[in-house]
């Protein structure tokens, strides 16, 4: 009874496999006539069958769903198709890559050289209009067809920060950081005589040098891309941060500083990271070691001044507001940092001017207060003056200054 069971088995498998080579072949001369919609339906009934398909069939199918959806995508559901054709050819490339072949890789690579230099162009010109988020999803779509060219995935990723998309950014910098890709790279184009646009080659110059050899493209440049390394993760960073993913952000952004300490922006974010969280000591730590090995930085000194202010070391903030407007004069934040730190003074004076009591001596001591008050309102009121002059359109410089000036004048 086992051997008969065995024997149908084998029957029902070469039945299937007679009925996908059948409809293959099918679908190869339905793609050959150009006839897609039918070559698609053919398809369709070949896909029950991959189980039991060899890889050369499976190369066979995937190359010919390429070929369809790519057509295909000429005259329905552009997108759709398109990205359908990117996974297919992928696919032929990992199955022959795997099986040490190249029959369909070789008839596909021109068809994917195109197509990649059309998703590109159009990414470009997406990115170009302030499509930001069709722009990123097609510059991934090009890295999918050609993952040697990384630099796609790396204008997949920034794109979507333009676009506001920070779940996709996060995935792509995260696959960035994986490959340990760090932007420093060369690539190729050149401008496409029919349309005056430049079209990148990514890596490959052979096709770029080709096309212009044939007079179909001029002006070609090598372009050189400096390192992005601490760019992708401090992006990364800031997305989780902005997540209240502290713990993931720290790693991104101290890897990111380790790397390039002399990084104004890295260093910028890692202390913005120990401030949200509250770790007054590891921002005064790296502030201090970046301070000195730059003095001259005011926005180090500024921020050691807020730092100091929140812990009540006044002498020592006011210092350091004094360094960095010394340093940046137009810093208009420092002059609101040295008005603050001047109106801390008032909440002191305040209570005590409503304990002095009604006797003569505590009416003398309440108007000695009172003109400590305003002199202390008239100082703040200069700082803000200064700080207006540098930008007027401060709000929170405007309605400070607004509400000492109706004191002052309720005082005259």
């Amino acid at each position: 009874m086992k051997n008969k069971f065995f024997a149908i088995s084998i029957a029902l498998v070469s039945l299937s496999a007679t009925a996908q080579k059948a409809e293959l072949k099918e679908a190869s001369k339905l793609v050959d006539k150009k006839n897609f919609s039918e070559a698609r339906v053919a398809l369709e009934k070949v896909e029950p069958l991959l189980g039991s398909a060899n890889d050369e069939q499976k190369a066979e199918y995937y190359f010919l769903i390429g070929q369809t959806a790519l057509n295909l995508a000429a005259t329905q559901d552009q997108e759709k198709n398109v990205v359908k054709a990117v996974e297919a050819f992928k696919k032929v490339t990992e199955i022959e890559k795997a099986s040490k072949n190249n029959k369909y890789s070789a008839k596909a690579e021109p068809i994917t050289t195109l197509l990649l230099a059309q998703i590109v162009n159009e990414a470009v010109a997406d990115n170009t209009k302030g499509k930001f988020k069709d722009a990123s999803r097609k510059f991934d779509l090009g890295y999918q067809l050609s993952p040697k060219d990384t630099v796609y995935l790396y204008y997949a990723a920034s794109t979507a920060i333009s676009a506001n998309d920070y779940d996709f950014a996060e995935s792509k910098y995260k696959e960035l950081v994986n490959l340990n890709y760090d932007g420093k790279t060369v690539y190729y184009t050149a401008v496409e005589k029919a349309n005056g646009a430049v079209q990148s080659f990514g890596n490959d110059k052979k096709m770029r040098d080709l096309l212009v050899r044939q007079g179909t493209h001029v002006q070609p440049k090598t372009v050189t891309e400096p390192s992005q390394r601490g760019e992708i993760l401090k992006n990364l960073s800031l997305i989780l941060m902005n997540k209240e993913n502290y713990s993931e952000a720290e790693q991104y952004i101290t890897k990111a500083y380790q790397n390039n300490p002399d990084d104004n922006d890295v260093l910028m974010s890692l202390l913005n990271l120990y401030s949200q969280t509250n770790r007054n000591d590891k921002f005064v730590e790296i502030a201090n070691a970046a301070l000195a090995k730059n003095p001259n930085n005011a926005l180090l000194n500024y921020n050691l001044g807020i730092i100091a202010s929140n812990e009540n070391k006044d002498d020592v903030a006011k210092n350091y507001f004094q360094k960095a407007i010394q340093i940046d004069p137009k810093l208009e934040n420092a002059y609101l940092g040295l008005a603050n730190l001047t109106l801390k003074k008032d909440t002191e004076i305040t209570n005590e001017m409503n304990n002095t009591g009604t006797s003569n001596a505590g009416q003398q001591k309440f108007k000695a207060l009172k003109q400590q008050k305003i002199g202390i309102y008239k100082e703040a009121l200069e700082f803000l003056k200064q700080a207006k002059s540098i930008n007027s359109q401060n709000e929170s410089i405007n309605s400070l200054m607004d509400e000492i000036q109706l004191y002052l004048d309720s005082e005259k």
